[in-house]
């Protein structure tokens, strides 16, 4: 018998303006997947084995990004990966950096912010 293996994670990510938050995935490289029944519609975002699920706000107020509390991390999501293609690839497309790079030979990363400040951190 095969070994069950989770995949993902996926986390949702509620956001105020969803045609503004999908356009910025896409510039992201990801790639776009309306989800759901007539009652519940949400969007998948996915690029590679990473998933985010947005969720349109009913109340912008509603939209606090765990890296804007007080206490709460630098990041929101962490993805591991080659940080040196993807931070030449997000380069090329604009994408502004809101931390770092810190490129060093142990471990380096930087983070990303999308239109409702979630932050995101590329790290290996």
């Amino acid at each position: 018998m095969e070994e069950m293996k989770l995949k993902g994670p996926t986390m949702v990510l509620l956001v105020s303006n969803l045609e503004d938050s999908i356009e910025y995935y896409k510039k992201l490289g990801f790639k776009y997947e309306l989800i759901g029944g007539p009652d519940i519609q949400h969007v998948h975002m996915s690029r590679d084995t990473v998933t985010f699920i947005l969720h349109p706000a009913k109340n912008k107020s509603d939209v606090k990004p765990f890296s804007s509390v007080e206490g709460g991390l630098y990041f929101d999501a962490f993805c591991y990966t080659d940080v040196r293609r993807i931070l030449e690839e997000f380069k090329t497309k604009g994408i502004e950096i809101v931390k770092g790079p810190d490129l060093n030979d142990f471990f380096s990363e930087f983070t990303i912010k999308d239109p409702d400040g979630y932050r995101i951190s590329f790290g290996g």
